[in-house]
């Protein structure tokens, strides 16, 4: 089978590399060469899927402990790998890590061409490429990963639910002067939740969901962002630095309920995208890639997309459910929800049960 990867972020690089490795033909188009550096947290999945396709160990700090806790409430919960029996739960990289590795086995099938056009399959043409050079490519199937912006996607009559959380959220890097080796945290502190990921050396990568006002105006003044910060983080890690400059990024759920069209399948960002406190959007879209690799080989090519879908889905809802549902929890002030957290906490703390539970979830390990 051919497939034509619009994209060459993560996503696509990787999914480009799983379809060549399982024998199909991959053309990948981006003509970008720079992209954002983003922090991931790549799950356990994830890791596997890649030593899979013979990636090698990415730099970065595997992530052992993860601390939650909300300011001024008593109590926290603290899940440690060790604990519940893994040796990790994940690893923490930089995007650009993960893009380099990738590239050094991918970058064959990645050419930097503009698509201008995307045809999906009709009754009796299959789905077509256009480049912005003239060319026309006929694959089987064609995959658009680049991104919930794309003016392709909308092209082809894609229309993305939306659901606004009314928050921005504050990216960049931090450096702490006593970090803490392996151990990431969601500290919910009364503007939003807050999380911060251990990427090495005592660097790390934090998104802050916040009010659009607060968000702007901590970005606008590097001191008054780090007294926040500063103010918001665990006490042990001791002084805070920026290490980057912050962006803004608003908040906003969104998805598409069928993210095929005959010939045509979005997946990343283009087809959902999450709440990023738990770090989960790309790890979800590589399962779903799983999926994919795992049902073309089962019939005609649509009805593999469909049935793939069909299996992800469920995975796709609850991940979503989850990430939402802790910036809507936390985000109710009153004293009952703040006494039914510390009580919650207290609880969930003590039940290996429910926290090794918690851990295979966000690790992509339950069916």
């Amino acid at each position: 089978m051919q497939v034509a990867i619009i994209g060459a972020g993560p996503v696509g690089l990787i999914s480009g590399l799983a379809l060549a490795e399982s024998g199909h033909g991959v053309r990948i188009f981006d003509p970008s060469t720079e992209k954002p550096k983003m922090s991931l947290a790549l799950a356990e999945s994830t890791l596997g899927m890649l030593s899979g396709l013979g990636i090698g160990e990415i730099p970065g700090e595997d992530l052992t402990e993860i601390h939650i806790s909300e300011r001024a409430v008593p109590g926290s919960a603290v899940l440690s790998a060790s604990e519940l029996g893994f040796a990790r739960f994940g690893r923490v990289v930089c995007s650009h890590a993960v893009e380099s590795a990738l590239g050094k086995v991918a970058l064959r099938w990645v050419e930097p061409k503009t698509v201008a056009q995307i045809r999906a399959r009709g009754a009796q043409t299959p789905p077509q490429v256009v480049l912005d050079d003239g060319e026309q490519v006929t694959p089987d199937l064609v995959i658009l990963a680049d991104g919930g912006r794309s003016p392709l996607t909308e092209s082809l009559g894609f229309v993305a639910q939306r659901r606004p959380f009314d928050r921005t959220a504050v990216l960049g890097r931090v450096h702490m002067s006593r970090p803490i080796l392996g151990r990431a945290y969601e500290r919910f502190v009364g503007t939003g939740p807050l999380a911060l990921l251990p990427l090495s050396g005592g660097l790390y990568g934090f998104v802050w969901s916040l009010t659009p006002s607060v968000a702007t105006a901590l970005a606008n003044d590097r001191e008054a962002l780090v007294a926040h910060l500063q103010d918001a983080m665990d006490p042990a890690l001791g002084e805070v630095s920026l290490a980057t400059e912050p962006v803004l990024i608003p908040l906003v759920e969104r998805w598409i309920d069928q993210p095929y069209r005959p010939g045509v399948l979005v997946l990343g960002n283009g087809a959902q995208t999450i709440h990023p406190v738990a770090g989960q959007g790309m790890n979800l879209a590589l399962r779903g890639v799983s999926r994919l690799i795992d049902s073309l080989d089962d019939g005609p090519v649509d009805v593999s997309v469909q049935q793939a879908f069909a299996d992800w889905r469920l995975d796709r809802d609850r991940t979503r459910f989850a990430s939402s549902a802790l910036e809507a929890l936390f985000d109710v002030p009153t004293l009952w929800r703040r006494v039914g957290t510390a009580v919650g906490m207290s609880v969930f703390d003590q039940s290996r049960v429910l926290k090794r539970r918690l851990a295979m979830a966000g690790m992509g390990l339950l069916s």
